[in-house]
């Protein structure tokens, strides 16, 4: 009995220390991927600090502000209305409304804010939450972005004063 107690103990022995090797290979199976993980990763440029669409590039001077909204939003049917309601020629500054359906330039329609249906470039401006308005500078370049919540945050982006407020 003793001999077949010591047998299983050694039988034992053996099996951790296999064990303990299997182990072994799969830690370095694991560190290799993680190399080569980190390696992806450095070789993959970052995104650039200030972004630029020479879309939204104006010859005359002026900045444009993107009103980037999404077809099944409320809020973001609102703030194109209120945008189209407070754009005009008479601003000192170009109005767009960014989408990826037709639907989003209905709610602009017959006003002097431009709509803009491009699935592409809503992922090239790449917002993280929409109604979102992004000011960009008369080259094209963006100054700023504003996740817009209601209509006097909006106003207030744009600098809409007071008295043009209650007459829109």
């Amino acid at each position: 009995m003793r001999a077949f107690l010591d047998s299983l103990a050694v039988l034992s022995f053996l099996g951790t220390v296999l064990l303990l090797f299997a182990f072994s290979t799969l830690l370095g199976m694991v560190r290799q991927l993680q190399s080569k993980l980190v390696q992806a990763q450095a070789a993959v440029p970052a995104a650039p600090a200030v972004r630029s669409v020479a879309r939204f590039a104006s010859d005359d001077g002026l900045p444009t502000f993107v009103l980037v909204v999404s077809e099944h939003c409320p809020n973001c049917r609102e703030r194109s209305r209120r945008l189209a309601d407070t754009a005009g020629p008479d601003r000192p500054w170009h109005a767009v409304v960014l989408g990826s359906a037709d639907r989003c330039a209905e709610w602009v329609a017959g006003s002097q804010v431009v709509p803009v249906i491009d699935a592409a470039l809503v992922g090239t401006v790449a917002v993280g939450a929409t109604p979102s308005l992004v000011k960009y500078s008369p080259d094209g370049t963006e100054e700023w972005r504003r996740v817009v919540g209601s209509d006097e945050d909006l106003d207030a982006f744009l600098a809409v004063s007071p008295a043009e407020r209650s007459n829109a």
